[in-house]
């Protein structure tokens, strides 16, 4: 394991700044090897416990960001339907539940 990677973990799930948790989340998804689950257990983790919620769907979510990445990267295990089933039924983040709602037909198309 590179020696950053345990760091960027820590700022995706920890900094007080939600810019600095999505530019960590994105590195973390596109820098290191998709088959790691571990890193897809953390993108799962961060969409579902992030504490940001937005007022407006312009405003950045560290929560969509994970779960855009988990779709985009992972869209063929049976875990990432279900996540994204889960948040476009029960989210108690409106921005992030029409998001999820608008992926989950994309991914049951194909």
């Amino acid at each position: 394991m590179c020696d950053v990677q345990p760091i960027l973990k820590q700022r995706a799930q920890f900094d007080d700044d939600k810019y600095v948790r999505c530019a960590a989340v994105q590195e973390l998804a596109h820098g290191w090897c998709k088959e790691d689950s571990e890193i897809f257990e953390l993108l799962c983790d961060i969409a579902i416990n992030d504490p940001v919620y937005r007022d407006y769907d312009w405003q950045i979510s560290p929560r969509q960001t994970a779960l855009a990445d988990i779709i985009e990267l992972y869209p063929d295990r049976p875990q990432t339907l279900e996540l994204v089933r889960d948040l476009a039924q029960n989210d108690r983040d409106q921005n992030l539940r029409e998001f999820a709602q608008k992926k989950l037909a994309e991914l049951e198309r194909k």
